[in-house]
């Protein structure tokens, strides 16, 4: 199955995220680096939480069938599975 790793590292009043995105092989098929967002809204049926995978960021894992990554409104990042 697809995944999309989500690192949400905390700043002031914001996050800088990145976001990886895996085919259902576990090859690297998109790398993404926001800044300034305000929320990450989720909308996947398994997301798992990860401290180990990077030190200062927290990870996230996402299963997602068909990975959609967009900005909706200012500052919201919204990931679809």
């Amino acid at each position: 199955m697809p995944k999309v790793i989500v690192y949400v590292k905390p700043k002031f009043e914001e996050y800088e995220v990145k976001v990886y995105t895996y085919d259902a092989d576990g090859k690297l098929v998109d790398e993404r680096v926001f800044s300034s967002v305000k929320q990450v809204v989720i909308r996947s049926p398994e997301t798992r939480l990860s401290k180990q995978l990077f030190h200062e960021y927290v990870a996230l894992i996402v299963d997602a069938e068909k990975p959609r990554i967009e900005v909706r409104k200012e500052g919201v990042l919204y990931i679809h599975g």
